[in-house]
């Protein structure tokens, strides 16, 4: 009984520092942004209770919703590339083995780069005059294909998605690595001798045991996703108006730039309730598949 509540206090003293990290920087701020969405605040005067006031506001708004549906856009796409190519490639770097670590890491390095530098990197690529994007096509022969990248609505989503897309391609890659190092190699080898070819064994042996790890993936994925930033207000900073705009760069510009603390609260609290739901919805649907 003793040794047991010693190992207790032990354990407590290693838990506390990052407990108070945790709650200092995580859980103290998401309680004081709960409580400024529900007043009418600039950050100097004094807060106004209005209640729900805010959140009305949000749902009546046009620009909320152009933003809200641009950040579930950016969700889609970088869960259909970065999961499924970080998967594939993977797979085919671990087949391959021979100089596996130099391709993983030239694979990460676009991780490690600051997404400003890569915003700025991409805003020049998408130059109308002076842009590699541009040139490329008139060396092939489609002129007709240029495009001011940054200005024409068609494009200037996709345009301003695909670098964030494209730079963490590389984390997954790596995560998955490790996961596939982790499989055992008696399963794989059962499954060859019993005459499953290569998409079988990936499909049917593979990836079930790499579940976990694909779930904690796409749980990055999503919530990266929907807190994004950088990209935007670098390349377009959301422009024009909020065309181009995430929640967060909506959030910034609301509290920040028009001094409206109160509101870009309540949008910081739809940011963190749609991460919760998501990763909810994917720790579900996950865990279905892998009692099936």
């Amino acid at each position: 009984m003793i040794k047991q509540r010693k190992d207790n206090i032990f354990a407590f003293f290693f838990i506390l520092p990052v407990f108070a990290v945790y709650t200092c920087f995580l859980i103290l701020p998401m309680i004081s942004s709960a409580f400024y969405s529900l007043n009418e605040w600039n950050g100097v005067a004094d807060k106004i209770f209005i209640g729900m006031g805010n959140y009305k506001t949000l749902i009546a708004s046009s620009d909320y919703w152009i933003t809200f549906w641009n950040t579930l856009k950016l969700v889609i796409v970088t869960l259909a590339v970065q999961i499924s190519l970080g998967l594939l490639i993977a797979y085919l770097l671990y087949n391959k083995m021979k100089g596996l670590k130099i391709f993983r890491t030239i694979y990460f390095l676009p991780v490690v780069i600051a997404p400003v530098a890569i915003g700025l990197m991409f805003s020049l690529f998408y130059n109308s005059e002076i842009g590699i994007f541009n040139r490329l096509l008139e060396a092939v022969g489609l002129d007709s294909w240029n495009k001011n990248w940054l200005s024409d609505q068609g494009v200037l989503l996709g345009a301003v998605i695909a670098p964030q897309a494209w730079q963490y391609i590389g984390m997954y890659i790596t995560i998955f690595i490790a996961a596939l190092q982790s499989v055992p190699e008696e399963l794989v080898e059962s499954a060859q001798i019993d005459g499953a070819n290569n998409r079988q064994r990936f499909f049917h042996i593979i990836v079930p045991q790499m579940g976990y790890f694909i779930e904690i993936s796409m749980i990055l994925c999503v919530t990266g996703a929907l807190k994004s930033f950088d990209h935007s207000w670098i390349m377009t900073n959301g422009g024009p108006g909020v065309r181009s705009a995430y929640l967060g760069v909506y959030m910034y510009k609301t509290a920040f730039v028009n001094s409206d603390f109160g509101l870009g609260s309540a949008i910081s609290v739809t940011i963190v309730s749609l991460a919760l739901i998501f990763t909810l919805v994917l720790k579900a649907i996950t865990g279905r598949i892998n009692k099936e």
